[in-house]
């Protein structure tokens, strides 16, 4: 079975996402990847325009993800958003071959800080920071892979701003191998509930 959790765990969800839905169609694909996280029934390119366009709304200096969302990171530099700065939390247990391809990966054009789980960034307030939790809904429940639901527990003393941002919403209550659910007590605001 290919580990497509481990993709996305160095590109994020919505890349992911992005390029499988150019493959949905087949079949292995669906045998293979359909196990380990929800397949994408619509290209989230539109969608994830709208979450940048929703993230710089909340007009924060600094807005550290959990996860290395490229296509979102892409979309908040075409926002005209020069004051910002985007921060990408590794884990630790990230192998260094991972970690040179997320590097490599990172856009350019706005100014991106790599860390390393457990360390804090510099200067990071509830008034000029906010942390991005990606993963998927399954009904009412947000759903992370392990390494972000570490994380968001790791990260909970931070008392600013905690938004959840859905790249897939199953109407059902359907968990995946190696996926978490998020106590919903952990996120301030959801993607779909400001936004449906």
């Amino acid at each position: 079975m290919i580990d497509i959790q481990k993709t996305a765990k160095e590109i994020g969800h919505f890349e992911t996402a992005s390029n499988l839905y150019k493959v949905k169609d087949s079949i292995d694909v669906i045998q293979k990847v359909g196990a380990s996280m929800p397949l994408p029934d619509r290209d989230i390119d539109k969608k994830a325009s709208e979450v940048a366009e929703w993230l710089i709304g909340f007009e924060k200096r600094k807005y550290m993800f959990l996860t290395p969302e490229i296509a979102l990171i892409e979309k908040i530099s075409k926002e005209n958003a020069d004051w910002v700065e985007i921060i990408v939390t590794m884990p630790c247990d990230m192998d260094h071959e991972s970690r040179e391809r997320l590097k490599n990966n990172l856009p350019k054009g706005i100014k991106v800080t790599l860390l390393e789980e457990p360390f804090f960034p510099n200067a990071f307030f509830p008034e000029n920071g906010m942390v991005v939790i990606c993963g998927y809904m399954g009904g009412e429940r947000p759903m992370v892979l392990t390494d972000t639901y570490r994380m968001v527990e790791h990260y909970s003393g931070f008392l600013g701003k905690k938004v959840f941002v859905p790249y897939m919403e199953l109407e059902t209550a359907k968990r995946y191998d190696g996926w978490m659910e998020l106590n919903q007590q952990r996120i301030c605001e959801k993607w779909r509930c400001q936004n449906e």
